[in-house]
């Protein structure tokens, strides 16, 4: 007897269900790779209006992207990543190019920073836009500070001049 012969029905039946559990599984893991490439381009183009208009720089700890000792790296507000390595040669990535487990480590570790760095930046502002509000109020106290009855007067003296 051959050795085909000994191949029973139920194991050619156990060998077309694995090949078909292999294309499903292949499928599956197809759908989700295509799924996180839209889901990391939309992570990256929103995150980069918001990084770009607040325009910080994040230095990233080296040993998140596994670069080596004396590396440094840093988030620009255009969400590239610039590596520079311990012989100062440097490279440029951009943030979609890194992998799901980078990118995770990247965020945990920048967007704190940026939130930090943005509350600042933001009380900052308040106090400055508070600082002029109070400027104004002050100078709009004292008589004859209206801007419009300062332009008429400089116009009337103006013509008043040149009729002279």
């Amino acid at each position: 007897m051959s050795a085909e012969a000994n191949v029973s029905d139920d194991d050619l039946a156990s060998a077309v269900k694995s090949m078909e559990e292999l294309v499903d599984e292949a499928v599956q893991v197809y759908e989700l790779e295509k799924e996180k490439s839209n889901v990391t381009d939309d992570l990256y183009n929103s995150l980069k209006i918001i990084t770009a208009y607040l325009g910080f720089s994040i230095d990233l700890d080296p040993r998140i992207l596994s670069l080596p000792e004396g590396s440094r790296a840093t988030l620009t507000p255009v969400l590239d990543i610039v590596i520079i390595k311990p012989d100062y040669k440097s490279e440029q990535k951009r943030f979609d190019q890194l992998a799901l487990d980078e990118a995770a480590k990247v965020l945990q570790y920048a967007i704190p920073q940026v939130i930090s760095l943005a509350r600042a930046d933001r009380i900052a502002k308040g106090k400055k836009l508070s600082f002029l509000r109070e400027s104004t109020k002050a100078l709009k106290r004292l008589p004859g500070t209206n801007a419009e009855e300062m332009l008429i007067g400089n116009e009337s003296l103006h013509f008043e001049k040149a009729g002279s």
